[in-house]
């Protein structure tokens, strides 16, 4: 039949081949069924797609090419549609999963169309195959997966702004400090919902101006948040611009600590000395990802600056790491802990250092996760943290500390002058009656040379007395580096009381000492831990003369307590610590005293820690009240 033939079947034929010829055109699968879902025609790529041919399916139900449970529902679905018209899928469209001839699955997108007969309507179905597209959102998904574990594993809070100011990105420590779930925050304005009111407009004013680039970013600086109970927090912020592939700014990506404890103590150390810095670097951050053995081993270009080596090139494994980066001094322990973690998995934390290609020295912390696979292999994920700025500020606070407990031995000197001045007076008097003596015998003719001996004798004894008290004192007060040594702990008691003694008898405080037998040895700095001790007993003293004469009585106990820590005590009879002043103990500035500086026990308490002791009280009975400290005991001495 030619293609100009007008007769009825003609027509149809041409009709026909002209429909054959749209659906193999078609890059997708077509296919038409009828009412009852037999299937009366399908293209080539309906074909090559499902691997059927059209003579196996032709007059078949299309659920042959369905999986269960559709399978089994299909039939009744399609007598449903044509009863009732109810439409699911038709003019719809949904993804599916398939059945090839050979039985695997395969994702689709499906979309049905109703054709209209006279008799019984006919559908045709568009089918989509979508596994490429379902591999490149998985491999996307995997990668999305890879780089919020970096972020989550991050000890720092890591936000991600658009243009308009709207949360974009937010990792696990920035939903911990703001007290909000991730999906509660994407998608709101940081500045409405994380800022507090009375900054938001300026804060928000200046957001644009970078946005627009009228402004640059500030490389450092400190801006409050506000949680989701209502608090704030102040947190070290670190910026940089997130750009598009026109390299136009298109967000900000932000870093912050939250520093709000960091600060208080600052401020704190600052109104006493002003010593300590107001500000503190944020470190970067480095990722990494190995897989042992085999796999590409990945390092973050971040991970690369830190370590000072080239944008590009092959990465070392751990081993080589080891070798090459870590400082000498410790790469023993950082391959011991490598090998512990590498047998049993889970985290490994490590503080050590790097030596970059140029020499220089940095700190670092690494943190990751090591996860053990199948065959043996192990999955490391983790971050480099350079901290050295950090270490930097920890060790001027050190230094600080310090001139700080020299300032309070040397204002403990100066509350104690009266009854050290009465201390030295008393041999310097001795001296002066005795040297008077001296040359009133020298100036008789009939002089003892015995009497003028013994004399002499006393003058240089209480000269020896003289020169004593001013030794312990220059001791005490002397700015010096911290030395430990190994001594009883009666010693400590003994030592105090040479500089206590007077200020009790000025006072007319008595001073009883109780020390158990064969104590054992302790490892400390005496000179600090007098400090302590002298702070105890004054604050004894003090309370016990407000209470009373009948009460002017402290004793001073040496003896191990329950857990085998040395303790001593200081305990007397004034009027007791309140409940509000035990709940502030302690605290720097915090006093009950009019002329207080609230420093002493603040003071005591970091000695004692850095000693690994801890100060504590507790009521005395019938009144009054003991304070306390412990020390931990030199390893192998006897108790």
């Amino acid at each position: 039949m030619t293609s100009n033939d007008t007769t009825p079947g003609g027509k149809a034929d041409l009709a026909e081949k002209e429909l054959r010829a749209v659906l193999d055109a078609a890059v997708d699968g077509v296919m038409i069924i009828d009412h009852l879902g037999h299937i009366e025609a399908c293209n080539s790529a309906a074909e090559k797609m499902l691997g059927y041919s059209a003579d196996e399916v032709i007059g078949k139900n299309v659920s042959m090419m369905m999986p269960e449970p559709y399978r089994s529902e299909h039939d009744r679905y399609l007598s449903h549609h044509v009863a009732t018209g109810e439409m699911r899928i038709i003019g719809k469209g949904r993804e599916v999963v398939a059945r090839r001839r050979d039985g695997s699955l395969m994702p689709i997108a499906l979309s049905v169309g109703r054709i209209e007969n006279k008799d019984r309507p006919r559908f045709v179905g568009f089918l989509h195959d979508v596994t490429d597209r379902k591999r490149a959102m998985e491999a996307l998904r995997r990668e999305r997966d890879r780089a919020q574990s970096y972020l989550d594993l991050a000890e720092v809070m890591l936000v991600a702004l658009d243009r308009d100011g709207t949360i974009t990105l937010i990792n696990r420590k920035g939903c911990e400090i703001l007290g909000w779930a991730e999906d509660e925050l994407i998608g709101r304005s940081w500045f409405d919902t994380c800022v507090p009111g009375r900054l938001r407009a300026d804060a928000r004013a200046i957001f644009d101006l970078c946005m627009r680039g009228d402004a640059e970013l500030i490389p450092y600086n400190e801006f409050p948040i506000a949680t989701r109970n209502g608090g704030t927090k102040l947190i070290a912020w670190r910026d940089t611009f997130l750009r598009d592939e026109r390299g136009l700014v298109s967000g900000m990506l932000s870093s912050g600590e939250d520093v709000t404890e960091q600060r208080h103590a600052t401020e704190a150390l600052r109104k006493s000395e002003q010593l300590l810095q107001d500000a503190q670097e944020l470190a970067n951050l480095g990722n990494y990802e190995i897989r042992i053995p085999g796999g590409t081993p990945y390092w973050s270009p971040q991970l690369r600056r830190i370590l000072g080596v080239a944008p590009t090139g092959p990465v070392p494994d751990v081993a080589t790491f080891i070798h090459t980066c870590v400082h000498e001094d410790d790469r023993d322990r950082v391959n011991r802990e490598w090998e512990e973690v590498a047998a049993r998995g889970g985290r490994v934390s490590i503080e050590h250092r790097i030596v970059r290609p140029d020499g220089t020295v940095r700190d670092v912390h690494t943190i990751a996760d090591v996860r053990r696979g199948t065959g043996g292999t192990l999955m490391v994920v983790g971050t480099l943290h350079d901290i050295t700025e950090r270490k930097q500020a920890d060790e001027e606070a050190h230094q600080a500390q310090e001139r700080l407990t020299q300032f309070a031995r040397l204002s403990t000197m100066g509350e104690m002058a009266a009854g050290l001045a009465h201390e030295i007076n008393q041999p310097l008097t001795a001296i002066s009656t005795y040297a008077h003596a001296v040359l009133r015998l020298m100036n008789r003719p009939d002089a003892d040379p015995e009497d003028i001996r013994q004399a002499l004798e006393q003058i240089s004894s209480q000269a020896l007395r003289a020169g004593e008290v001013i030794k312990r004192l220059r001791s005490f007060v002397k700015n010096r580096e911290t030395r430990q040594e190994v001594l009883p702990p009666g010693r400590l008691i003994e030592e105090s009381l040479h500089f206590a003694e007077s200020d009790a008898r000025i006072n007319d405080v008595r001073l009883l000492v109780e020390v158990d037998d064969d104590l054992p040895l302790v490892c400390c700095d005496p000179v600090q831990l007098q400090q302590v001790l002298i702070n105890l007993i004054r604050n004894a003293i003090d309370a016990t003369h407000e209470a009373g004469p009948e009460r002017r009585e402290v004793s001073l106990r040496a003896r191990c307590d329950e857990d085998g820590h040395v303790e001593i005590s200081v305990e007397d009879r004034g009027l007791g610590i309140s409940e509000a002043a035990a709940a502030h103990l302690g605290d720097p500035f915090f006093t009950t005293k009019p002329a207080g500086t609230g420093l002493g026990l603040a003071i005591s308490r970091s000695i004692l820690r850095a000693h690994g002791g801890k100060l504590g009280h507790r009521p005395t009975q019938p009144a009054g009240a003991t304070v306390f400290f412990t020390l931990p005991v030199l390893p192998g001495s006897k108790q």
